[in-house]
């Protein structure tokens, strides 16, 4: 009944731990949680332009490029073409008059001009050579890439010859870190419809088919309506012509019939209008004008162009993984939190990857990202708090049972002292007695008597095993070597243990080889020797015979007690070294002992640097051998 109360109580403990356990758990996550939404709400504050931009220009450098739209064709004003002419900065009307009229014999799509024509730059008589050029052109576009002619008529002389529109290639000089890279291309500026919309739109016509560019890929981004670029590949992609090489005929014939053709200027000396940079590259000089318009014309034909996701589904993205990252990683271990972290980085880039180049969807994963790092860096207080909490308990712990551990070997310690006084005087009292040759002493009073030394005897061991422990335990054992022939410790155990075995009537045999004499704490080795024979009787069956054998090997002396036994399972041969361990078989059950005898004999081999070992088969016995260094 009393068990039955201390278990229950037990019982009602734990519960009460784990409960207290699990309410501590709950608030943790929580308040992990709340901190997690509070800072989230604090993060989007602010757009993070910047990281927002790098991001979008590294998924784009993975893209797998795509070939060039084959209705897109580029004509460039180069260095070389410049040099002809004394490094112009702008396109001389002859040079351009030539080019245009080079082109025309092919009977291209549309050419369109990338450059400021007006009386800024050319003289009255040359844009009248250059409005006769253009009327020989059935579709004849000036995209004005200066500010200056936003809204304005085009000269006089053009008007009837030309379509006057916008050609700019927007440039991030606002947003993304105000970077400079070109990713949206004008579908309109002030209401005007640009360039690229204009020639998007004679394309499809030309092919018979409605033009609209789908509506959930344009933004408002001021006075104009633009979508992001589909970039196509890097500097590269789309090869230009030189007007040099048109002069000098060196491009075949047919390469721009149908097609349309964008001309414009490449020259270093016109860096700022000449050059723009892309996601690829922010090399100086390293990418064109003229490709950048290139790509904007193909993402307006094919209806390509990317579309971002909503700020509401950024906002329910971010915080679907923050609450659960903070979650996950409070509950995960430091290292697996770790890793939890970067395979949900990778997960989502993967994913914002495949949406970008599969469907042009561009997912807005810079919040996102900056929670995941966030969150783990905000459960790191939380765990900090829960080590701490564990070391407490563990160091309260600790010294509790160190304080037992001491109280423990204090009162063995004086036990042990204790009845040894008192066992040697019931001994010693008993060995006079028995020892008496008095007719007063009957045979019955002398096998009582004999019982009595015996007894005694047993329990003299038992308080000697528990007094090594103890000073075990108390790293009080220290070894006091003396060179001896082992051979004669050998014997003395057998004498010693003889009457024992008589008990059983088993026999002991030695088999000695001749040793020389070496250093040994000669009481702990004799303990071993006595321990091992011991339990070579206890464990044997009557009418057996048990051999203990001496040898020399290499550097070493080897000492083996052989019985013919109950045998020990293989399972349990590692365990009976262990302190207090019995063996759990009903054959040797009724046999009394400590658990402490084989523990002792390991502790003390090992403590002169030797190894004990064990060979035993079920019903045939066992061999213990003990290997001391000489």
């Amino acid at each position: 009944m009393k068990k039955t109360k201390n278990q229950a109580d037990r019982n009602e403990f734990e519960r009460r731990e784990a409960h207290i356990k699990s309410r501590s758990k709950f608030f943790s996550h929580l308040s992990a949680t709340l901190l997690t939404l509070f800072f989230i709400a604090g993060m989007f504050q602010s757009d993070l332009q910047s990281l927002r931009g790098i991001l979008i220009d590294g998924l784009f450098r993975t893209q797998l490029s795509s070939k060039p739209h084959p209705a897109i064709s580029l004509v460039a004003y180069d260095q070389e073409s410049s040099a002809r002419y004394q490094g112009s900065k702008k396109i001389p009307s002859k040079e351009l008059i030539q080019t245009i009229s080079i082109i025309t014999q092919d009977k291209p799509l549309a050419i369109a001009l990338l450059a400021p024509i007006n009386e800024k730059y050319y003289s009255d008589a040359e844009l009248t050579q250059m409005a006769q050029i253009f009327s020989t052109v059935s579709h004849m576009y000036i995209g004005y890439t200066d500010s200056e002619s936003l809204g304005k008529n085009p000269p006089r002389s053009l008007f009837h010859t030309a379509h006057y529109v916008p050609g700019y290639v927007s440039r991030d000089t606002f947003s993304y870190g105000a970077d400079s890279v070109s990713r949206r291309v004008m579908l309109s500026i002030e209401g005007i419809p640009t360039l690229y919309s204009r020639l998007a739109t004679l394309y499809h016509n030309n092919l018979y088919s409605n033009f609209t560019f789908p509506k959930n890929r344009i933004e408002k981004f001021g006075d104009s309506t633009q979508t992001y670029i589909r970039w196509q590949g890097p500097t590269g992609t789309y090869k230009s012509y030189s007007t040099l090489a048109l002069a000098q005929h060196k491009v075949p014939s047919g390469t721009f019939t149908g097609k349309i053709v964008l001309i414009g200027s490449s020259l270093e000396a016109n860096k700022d209008s000449d050059f723009i940079f892309t996601p690829y590259s922010r090399e100086p000089f390293h990418t064109t004008l003229l490709e950048g318009a290139a790509n904007s014309l193909a993402t307006v034909i094919k209806g390509d162009g990317l579309y971002k996701s909503s700020l509401w589904f950024n906002v329910f993205l971010t915080l679907v993984i923050g609450v659960l990252s903070v979650n996950l990683i409070l509950a995960l271990s430091p290292a697996r939190g770790l890793l939890f972290l970067f395979s949900e980085i990778v997960f989502i880039l993967g994913i914002a990857w495949v949406f970008l180049y599969t469907f042009q969807y561009w997912i807005d994963v810079v919040h996102p990202l900056i929670t995941l790092f966030i969150s783990y860096y905000l459960v790191i207080p939380y765990r900090l708090v829960d080590e701490y909490k564990k070391r407490w308990h563990y160091q309260e712990k600790s010294e509790f049972m160190a304080e037992l551990e001491q109280l423990k070997s204090n009162f063995l310690s004086l036990v042990s002292h204790d009845l040894k006084t008192p066992i040697a005087r019931i001994q010693g009292n008993a060995e006079l007695a028995l020892n008496d040759s008095s007719e007063l002493i009957t045979e019955n009073q002398k096998k009582s008597l004999q019982a009595i030394v015996q007894t005694t005897e047993g329990l003299n061991n038992y308080v000697e095993s528990i007094l090594d422990l103890t000073r075990i335990e108390g790293s009080k054992v220290h070894l006091n070597k003396t060179s001896k022939d082992i051979n004669k410790i050998i014997e003395e155990v057998v004498t010693s243990k003889s009457l024992l075995a008589r008990d059983k009537n088993i026999t002991i045999e030695t088999d000695l080889e001749p040793l020389f004499s070496f250093k040994f704490d000669v009481k702990l080795i004799q303990q071993v020797i006595a321990n091992l024979v011991e339990n070579a009787i206890k464990y044997s069956p009557t009418n057996s015979k048990i051999v203990l054998k001496s040898k020399e090997e290499q550097s070493s002396i080897q000492i083996s007690v052989i019985d013919h036994g109950y045998g020990i399972p293989i399972e349990e041969q590692e365990k009976i070294f262990l302190k207090f361990y019995r063996l759990n078989d009903p054959k040797t059950q009724n046999e009394k002992g400590t658990g402490l005898g084989l523990y002792l004999v390991k502790y003390f081999v090992e403590l002169h640097q030797g190894f004990v070992s064990l060979k035993s088969q079920i019903g045939e016995g066992s061999v213990f051998t003990i290997t001391l260094p000489v």
